[in-house]
């Protein structure tokens, strides 16, 4: 997947964390949805969640933060998945794409690697 835009509300946790020097939220959780509307720097919500999970890994370095995680096709049977989110410590959405549908049979593992750019 391609570069994932931080959304308004995530850009403002980590734009105060750097001015009061304290650390900026955890990426904690990817969740996965069944909407497919645009993605748009308002977003606060996925616009229809069906899973959420504790990501793999979360690392930082410059203005990206690299997510890696693994959407399981038992967790998600017999959706049609069309948006994903990055998900924040404060259980905020950090991040929002929205792509077309992705149907996985159970037994089916998708690794994923999400760049949120802020």
């Amino acid at each position: 997947m391609s570069v994932i835009p931080a959304n308004k509300q995530f850009r403002a946790k980590v734009a105060l964390a750097v001015a009061t020097a304290t650390a900026p939220p955890r990426i904690t959780h990817t969740a996965w949805g069944t909407d497919g509307s645009p993605a748009t720097d308002e977003d606060a919500a996925l616009g229809a969640e069906v899973h959420r999970q504790v990501v793999v890994s979360a690392t930082a370095g410059g203005t990206v933060l690299t997510v890696s995680d693994v959407l399981r096709g038992a967790d998600v049977a017999g959706l049609a998945i069309r948006e994903m989110a990055i998900i924040d410590s404060d259980g905020d959405l950090a991040g929002r794409r929205a792509f077309g549908a992705l149907e996985l049979a159970p037994g089916t593992d998708i690794d994923t690697t999400l760049t949120l750019q802020f």
